[in-house]
């Protein structure tokens, strides 16, 4: 199937009639299409999924609401939580909420807002009323973009206007907690929306450390469609969000976190980079030539910055701590190795805890990544609660495909790796023979 570049409609037809593709080749692609719209019902039924009542009601059934709130909540990550600022409580006075899209009911939809209704996610500031309506005060601080924002145009971003940093900076010195809405338009991600710099665009970041000034009590919510280099907010800001772009419940999702109606145990998809300069940043990199640090400049690092990523992938804080323990891992006679490892909750409140499993296949015929994610599993541990999780390696996550296009299963030292994320982890080593 061909959505977009027009090849077919404009070329096939003559592909076919030089000889350059077969009808056979036709007839197969026809063959499989069909063979989904008879899946669907659609031969009993062409007008099966056209419904006019159903299309007015269906976006907003109880049941869809509910599962988009559910999904918006596990996707949000907690990056950083000193002093224990997070959650916060519905005792506390004169919150302050700044940031251009702490209002924003588009954006929160993403780069594909085009196929939904304008205006229809829940702002932040919405879905904090139910928790701090009493007490919370709004100032935009900035502007994100200038102009009129639409998918197909440029979204032009906000250099220059200062003009609403007095609101937001009186406002923050007289509040005793600042919520700062900062990122990204949703225009700026998807297709076409490359950027050069992957920190906050605009004014935000002034605004960020002006409002800083007068009050450091900050939770700074994130809401961007890539990983943001912000090598400030981490060292400076004590707790810190990411939010994404939620979709339609976005802001109810991020208060209910905010006040801790839901412990957040989202995990990092991506590496979060602490410069551009370090990009293309991931956890599963091939071993360089000189790896190890040495006392003298000659292995790979740079010279002014750390290799090491700003948050890693698979990392996400919860309002609780866990702890792993007895990792083992024993080859079995089938050849497959099963992992188990101990993980506890030592904090105060009930979470959940996403247990991630990676191997490193030490020597092979090819190189190999220095680490692999083959396994995870998500648990809910109350207070005091441990559970032993397992998991079995088999070929399938043991092996590689070659250069001969051969999926092979070699022999060797495999070095067995667990833990909350990919940087911080236990580690074991197995032979497989």
């Amino acid at each position: 199937m061909d959505m977009e570049s027009y090849a077919y409609i404009q070329h096939l037809k003559g592909l076919v009639e030089d000889g350059s593709v077969s009808m056979e080749v036709i007839d197969d692609a026809v063959r499989r299409i069909l063979r989904v719209k008879y899946a669907l019902g659609l031969f009993d039924d062409p007008y099966l999924y056209c419904n006019e009542e159903r299309e007015n009601t269906r976006p907003y059934h109880p049941d869809h609401m509910e599962a988009v709130l559910d999904m918006a909540k596990k996707s949000i990550v907690l990056l950083k939580n000193e002093g224990e600022l997070l959650p916060l409580s519905r005792s506390q006075q004169n919150i302050a909420v700044i940031g251009p899209l702490a209002e924003e009911k588009n954006s929160p939809l993403g780069s594909w807002r085009i196929g939904s209704d304008d205006n229809s996610a829940v702002s932040v500031l919405e879905g904090l009323e139910e928790f701090a309506s009493g007490n919370m005060t709004y100032a935009r601080g900035a502007d994100l973009f200038t102009g009129d924002v639409s998918f197909v145009n440029e979204v032009n971003i906000n250099e220059t206007d200062k003009s609403g940093f007095e609101e937001a900076v009186n406002l923050a010195r007289n509040s005793e907690v600042v919520i700062m809405v900062l990122g990204e338009h949703g225009f700026q991600s998807g297709e076409g929306r490359s950027r050069t710099e992957l920190g906050l665009p605009g004014v935000q970041q002034e605004l960020l450390e002006t409002v800083y000034d007068v009050n450091k009590n900050i939770v700074l919510v994130l809401m961007n469609g890539r990983p943001l280099a912000i090598p400030w907010a981490a060292e400076n800001i004590p707790s810190i969000v990411e939010a994404w772009q939620l979709g339609t419940q976005s802001g109810n999702a991020i208060a209910q976190v905010l006040y801790g109606e839901y412990n957040p145990s989202g995990k990092l998809p991506m590496t979060f980079p602490r410069s551009v300069g370090q990009t293309p940043i991931f956890y599963n990199h091939l071993n360089t030539g000189r790896p190890a640090e040495q006392p003298t400049v000659f292995w790979s690092h740079y010279t002014d910055e750390s290799n090491d990523p700003l948050y890693p992938f698979g990392f996400g804080l919860s309002y609780t701590s866990f702890e792993y323990s007895s990792l083992q891992a024993k080859l079995q006679a089938d050849k497959t190795i099963r992992v188990q490892v101990t993980v506890a909750n030592t904090g105060a409140t009930a979470g959940e805890e996403v247990v991630q499993l990676y191997i490193h296949d030490q020597a092979a015929s090819i190189a190999r990544p220095v680490k692999e994610l083959k396994g995870f599993k998500k648990i809910m541990l109350e207070s005091g609660a441990s559970e032993t999780v397992e998991f079995i390696l088999t070929e399938k996550e043991l092996g590689f495909w070659n250069n001969e296009g051969e999926y092979v299963v070699e022999p060797g030292e495999f070095e067995i790796m667990t833990g909350g994320n990919s940087a911080e982890v236990l580690k074991t080593t197995v032979e497989l023979n």
